[in-house]
């Protein structure tokens, strides 16, 4: 029995998820307009992987080696502009070490494509959201921000998830840069090189740089179709018609790869034509409508039996009963999958609100509350203001909180005779007084001082621009001093931190003379527990902080005797060197958006790459603390 003329599929178009998403991976990477990648209902335990394929695909058409990917960017909604556009650098300057601020990863200082992720769409924080409005298919993006002037084209890709029931609660201009959106709830990586499967030869060759692509012409009815496929092409926008044109641009160009066979490269003497067929597929492919034309096979009969979803067993809902077409016109129904209409999300249950079954959700619904014109939230405290940031003076009352109740009956008890002698106290308006608190500050300086590295060197000039960015900043300072003279027990590292820089005690560590043992990995663990719990329960929420480690990289302490406070039997070793990597690496583990790193070698004889190593444990940069007059060894890190 043969099979029902809607039910043959086009060999030329995948038949799974992972090979529909391959696909609009390849046709983004081809065309620089489709720089947004919306995935619908994407399993979090798949996200890696789809973003290592579209890494691998990025770095293909970049001509990248096997092995190089393109840099990634990952946005959350701890994302503040300071991480977005501008980043701390740290270099050898002719008057010692300098402390600079350049472009940050959003800021694009070379031709090599990057890919932004961002886990969830609809949690990402106001200026993520914003820094999507602005580049996302622009041409040129300007950033003048600290002192920096930078003109780029943007070039970046951006592949974002999303839950179909948040998808209504965006704001439609952050939905509207997104031209390439599909529905992957159902996507099951086959895992190893390759998890969605390996790469066409032909789509190969198309993204190869060195590959002459063809100039793609289009036909006479492309125009008209691409219009046709949209239903409101007037409210809609030129967004997604442009979109849609760019994508079947794309399918074309593959085609003409999988034309020129074994000859390895496409046809460069003759352009090639994007038609309505094109058109189509493209459509197919991000879920837009097909339109049904008079010459097109007949629909399935009504009395055939309703489909099923595999997994809920619900029925679902026939294209026939959306809409009740006028005899004569033309009918569209939206398309997910080749074999059935899924929706985005679950079935609503019970009293939740209804799911929209179109990847468009800014066609029938309004933005949300905070959505609609991007505006940063306002912000609101858990508790009175008393808990915010310490007292500093007192003031006239300017509202009912934060009242300081003593300077307020000192200054009632002054006009207590002229406002009737005895009798208990009268306090008026006018003798109200309020407290005056400094703020939270929002960046942290942690230094790690290896006193045993130090000798004849003198670390003032080195440390004076990290010292003096803290104090420009406003921003508290973390002290973790390793091997200094007068511990308590010399086996551990000792820490304060000060709320400035003017603290007298940063001064005296600076001036302590160096001890017996290098307890470097409790030091740097202290400087992770330190940050961590800045990170997570400060009150002001830190915007950044900066971790400088001073040492010479040679740990004679394991962390375990550290803890314990008592010295261990037979030899060390590499155990205290070791250790320090380990907490090194936890440390990289805490985000490169919101802290910076630097390791200050302070040089001397014998050199070793420790401080090297423990750089790249740290993922960060090394910097020479003072002056090598060996040529042997300069230019070390």
């Amino acid at each position: 029995m043969s099979a029902h003329p809607e039910q043959v599929e086009d060999p030329r178009e995948p038949d799974d998820v992972s090979r529909r998403l391959l696909a609009a991976l390849v046709c983004s990477a081809l065309e620089p307009s489709l720089g947004g990648v919306l995935l619908f209902d994407l399993p979090p335990e798949h996200l890696s992987a789809v973003t290592a394929v579209f890494a691998q695909v990025l770095g293909r058409a970049a001509g990248h080696a096997p092995g190089r990917t393109v840099p990634r960017t990952v946005l959350d909604a701890a994302t503040v502009d300071e991480d977005l556009w501008i980043r701390p650098r740290v270099h050898r300057g002719p008057r010692g070490v300098e402390f600079t601020v350049g472009p940050g990863p959003l800021a694009e200082t070379d031709n090599d494509p990057r890919l932004v992720v961002v886990p969830d769409l609809a949690r990402l924080s106001v200026p993520g959201m914003r820094a999507a409005v602005q580049l996302l298919g622009a041409d040129t993006a300007t950033l003048e921000h600290s002192g920096i002037r930078h003109h780029w084209r943007p070039r970046a890709r951006w592949l974002a998830c999303c839950r179909a029931e948040d998808a209504e609660l965006l704001s439609p201009h952050l939905l509207d840069r997104f031209p390439v959106r599909l529905a992957t709830p159902g996507l099951r990586p086959h895992g190893g090189a390759d998890p969605l499967g390996a790469l066409p030869d032909a789509w190969a060759t198309a993204l190869d740089p060195a590959t002459q692509r063809p100039r793609v012409t289009l036909s006479e009815e492309f125009a008209p179709t691409v219009l046709e496929h949209l239903e409101d092409p007037e409210n809609t926008g030129h967004r997604r018609a442009l979109a849609l044109a760019r994508i079947a641009r794309a399918l074309a160009l593959l085609d003409g790869a999988e034309q020129a066979g074994a000859a390895g490269s496409l046809p460069s003497g003759r352009p090639l034509t994007a038609t309505a067929d094109h058109v189509g597929r493209a459509a197919r492919l991000i879920r837009l409508r097909t339109v049904h034309r008079p010459d097109a096979p007949p629909e399935a009969p009504p009395d055939q039996e309703t489909p099923m979803l595999p997994e809920s067993g619900r029925n679902l809902p026939r294209p026939e009963s959306r809409r009740n077409p006028e005899p004569g016109t033309e009918t569209g129904v939206p398309v997910h999958d080749p074999e059935a209409e899924v929706p985005l999300g679950p079935a609503p249950m019970g009293g939740e609100r209804p799911v929209s079954a179109s990847p468009y959700p800014e066609d029938t619904a309004g933005p949300g509350p905070e959505g609609g014109t991007l505006r940063t939230p306002a912000r609101r405290s858990a508790g009175a203001r008393a808990s915010r940031g310490p007292v500093v003076g007192v003031r006239r009352a300017r509202d009912l909180w934060d009242l300081a109740p003593v300077r307020t009956a000192m200054e009632a008890a002054k006009y207590r005779a002229v406002r009737g002698g005895g009798g208990p106290l009268v306090i008026v308006p006018q003798d109200l007084r309020g407290y005056v608190r400094a703020p939270e500050p929002v960046r942290m300086l942690t230094l790690v001082l290896d006193h045993t590295c130090r000798g004849d060197w003198d670390w003032h000039t080195t440390l004076e621009p990290f010292l003096q960015w803290a104090y420009v900043t406003r921003a508290s300072v973390q002290v973790v001093e390793v091997g200094g003279e007068g511990e308590t027990n010399e086996l551990r590292a000792g820490a304060f931190t000060a709320r400035s820089t003017r603290d007298p005690r940063i001064a005296a560590a600076l001036a302590r003379p160096p001890g017996r043992a290098t307890p470097l990995a409790h030091g740097l663990d202290r400087a992770a527990h330190a940050l961590r719990r800045t990170f997570r329960h400060h009150r002001a929420g830190l915007v950044e902080a900066l971790l400088v480690v001073v040492t010479d990289g040679r740990g004679n302490v394991p962390l375990s005797v550290s803890r314990s406070g008592l010295r261990g039997r037979g030899p060390v070793q590499r155990a205290g060197v070791d250790d320090a990597l380990a907490v090194a690496a936890r440390l990289r583990a805490l985000g490169r958006s919101r802290l910076h790193c630097v390791v200050v070698d302070p040089g001397g004889h014998p050199r070793t790459r420790l401080p090297a190593t423990l750089a790249e444990a740290l993922g960060c940069g090394v910097v020479a603390g003072r002056e090598d007059r060996d040529p042997r060894t300069a230019g070390h890190g």
